[in-house]
């Protein structure tokens, strides 16, 4: 049976000799692999391969990857991280990746070039409006696990979406706060509503209070550790 220290001895190997590929490949093959799940189902085992996929920068793979995983997870109705939070992510890079590669709009003709070598504006719209239908289906289901809020505003921050971003972490806090979950997710959705508000030149409020305060004493605890 499958445990979490051989999705650590595969994700540990890919790192060091940067075989992302084959090691989503691997991922994929134990997925399709129910007998040997045991503690770890199909849905973690695509959620890593999509993971791999997107460090090889193949986000074609890691989307499919991870929209496999958001039907394993709907079929098995075991409750684990949220597939559409990597999904969401792997659009928006694909669409960033996407757009940065695109042949730039010039008065020059043509030269034979392939015009199917990069996803046209189409692809891209479809891409983004999926994206954005994934927020809302998540924002609708209205989650109690702060880590699916901090990571959709940092997808979003890493975008410039920052007021959106800044929505999530204060939407998280907002919905979380009396959830069985650790205080210390509480508060670093509190940090990241911070960081994004002296982005956005928002004046201080009690929030920001708070975020500052378990800022400062986690410098002081650190500190003392080192003294």
């Amino acid at each position: 049976m499958l445990t979490e220290d051989d999705i650590d001895d595969i994700t540990i190997r890919a790192a060091g000799d940067g075989r992302h590929e084959q090691a989503a490949a691997e991922f994929e093959d134990l997925a399709g692999q129910p007998a040997l799940h045991g503690e770890i189902s199909a849905t973690t085992l695509l959620v890593h391969a999509g993971g791999q996929y997107g460090l090889a920068r193949r986000w074609d793979e890691a989307v499919r990857c991870y929209r496999a995983a958001l039907v394993a997870s709907r079929d098995s109705g075991r409750e684990e991280f949220d597939p559409r939070v990597w999904l969401h992510d792997a659009l928006l890079r694909w669409n960033s990746d996407s757009t940065a590669t695109a042949a730039p709009v010039t008065d020059e003709p043509d030269r034979g070039a392939d015009a199917t070598a990069t996803p046209d504006a189409t692809e891209r719209l479809e891409r983004a409006t999926e994206a954005t239908a994934l927020l809302a289906e998540i924002k609708a289901s209205r989650p109690r696990d702060p880590d699916v809020y901090a990571a959709v505003a940092e997808t979003l921050a890493e975008h410039d979406q920052l007021v959106e971003a800044h929505t999530w972490y204060t939407m998280g806090f907002q919905r979380c706060q009396r959830a069985d979950v650790p205080e210390y997710l509480l508060q670093l959705l509190l940090v990241g509503r911070r960081t994004m508000r002296r982005k956005l030149d928002y004046p201080l409020d009690e929030l920001d209070l708070i975020a500052d305060a378990y800022v400062d004493h986690q410098e002081q605890v650190a500190e003392r550790s080192v003294n």
